[in-house]
């Protein structure tokens, strides 16, 4: 269940969060194949569509919600939109038709961007961090000033906007926003402005895909401070923002522990380091599940998201948590 903005709960060891989950969809290669995805994930509980944003032969994030709303009450969330792909206008516009055709339905999940061979690809310039987290800032400021229903202008040092006007968004005050990212910088930032804080696998210096085995066997040594510099940029607000991870790593074979030992192998990391990272999912049902409960009850995290091919072994653990 998604909580509006103005009445989350009280964050507290009696009251935990209600949890919630997501799964990414955007592979499928026909309507109908992605319909039939959502009307399972649907059934099974999940109240969040999300697709990624990649330069690839990935569906386009706006179009593909888009439909998924039409067919579906799910949430549909942008999970993430890379800043640095889009000018920050285009994305504002584009998120404010989707949350009025989907009649308020739509989270913003954004972050920096981080592929350097997606950048290369289409001929971008792959900056330093500090000026990509630089011109993101500004993003943000950018997206919230267009939301707000008359015209704006913002002089920045990446971004200069002249009375320009955006269609309003259905929700009060904005649509939820999700920035995600695992640096110290980042994490503040969205402690600061997001309602979703997405807290990432990947080490700091991943600019690759083959770099996520090495972020998901070390993300359990990070967890701790980061949500620390999510609470440090938050403040008093920190009790109202919602924390999510997503499950980069499934492996439904029950004996967890000889995976753990060959994905440490494999990632340069040791077994107990695998089984506690937060992004990564080992063992049967049961195990699941139990992962799912003592990630809420010792990191506060309750928002989980999945990836579409792994629903067929999430679908009843998802279904049985529903409202908890």
């Amino acid at each position: 269940m998604w909580l509006p903005l103005g009445s989350h709960t009280t964050m507290c060891s009696q009251m935990p969060r209600p949890f919630r989950f997501g799964i990414t969809l955007g592979g499928a290669p026909s309507r109908t194949e992605l319909v039939e995805m959502v009307k399972q994930a649907e059934g099974s509980g999940f109240s969040v569509a999300a697709t990624a944003d990649h330069i690839s032969d990935r569906h386009a994030v706006f179009p593909l919600l888009s439909t998924i709303a039409e067919v579906s009450s799910m949430r549909v969330s942008s999970m993430v939109i890379a800043n640095d792909y889009h000018h920050p206008i285009g994305v504002a516009r584009d998120a404010a038709t989707l949350d009025i055709l989907s009649e308020g339905r739509f989270e913003l999940g954004i972050g920096t961007g981080w592929i350097k061979a997606q950048y290369d690809a289409a001929g971008l310039p792959y900056d330093d961090g500090k000026t990509k987290v630089d011109r993101f800032e500004e993003a943000i400021e950018v997206i919230k000033g267009c939301w707000a229903g008359s015209p704006f202008t913002f002089a920045g040092e990446h971004y200069q906007v002249t009375g320009v006007a955006c269609p309003r968004p259905v929700q009060v005050p904005r649509p939820p926003i999700l920035i995600a990212g695992s640096g110290r910088r980042m994490l503040g930032i969205a402690g600061r402005e997001a309602d979703i804080v997405g807290i990432s696998g990947l080490g700091r210096v991943a600019t690759r895909f083959a770099d996520f085995g090495k972020g998901l066997g070390t993300s359990a040594a990070r967890i701790d401070r980061q949500i620390e510099w999510i609470r440090q940029g938050a403040g008093a607000r920190f009790a109202q923002i919602e924390i999510s991870v997503m499950a980069h790593h499934l492996d439904p074979d029950p004996d967890f522990d000889s995976v753990a030992v060959r994905l440490a192998g494999e990632w340069g990391t040791t077994p107990d380091d695998v089984l506690r990272s937060p992004h990564v999912f080992l063992g049967d049902e049961k195990r699941l599940r139990d992962s799912i409960v003592e990630r809420r009850e010792r990191h506060g995290i309750s928002y989980f998201v999945f990836l579409g091919a792994q629903l067929p072994h999430v679908a009843k653990v998802v279904e049985s948590l529903v409202g908890e």
